[in-house]
């Protein structure tokens, strides 16, 4: 099961160390910038990577990519495989806390 979070209850749970981001933008947007501790699954590489990246399926994953689309994608596809605990943070663009990477001010 999913379901959308904000910006500031998604905080308090990776603050609390009680869930982990999950980049699902593609390696060079990641590099650009990111939430800090985020892990990268690339969409396309959702069905072949996720129980490497993501080994545990009960656990609680917080979803975000640019603007909100791939992550929607991305949900659907994590829960066809079994994952329970997703949270669908939507676009980074609307992330207003902290991040870290070489960014310039844009993404």
């Amino acid at each position: 099961m999913s379901e959308k979070i904000t910006p500031a209850d998604a905080i308090r749970l990776l603050d609390a160390g009680r869930a982990v981001a999950v980049d699902v933008r593609e390696p060079d947007e990641f590099a650009v910038g990111h939430i800090p501790g985020a892990k990268l699954l690339p969409l396309g590489s959702v069905l072949a990577r996720a129980a490497e990246v993501l080994p545990e399926k009960d656990a609680a994953w917080l979803i975000y990519c640019r603007t909100g689309r791939r992550s929607a994608d991305a949900v659907q596809k994590l829960e066809s495989l079994g994952y329970t605990n997703l949270y669908d943070l939507g676009g980074i663009l609307s992330w207003p806390y902290e991040i870290e990477g070489d960014f310039e001010g844009h993404f």
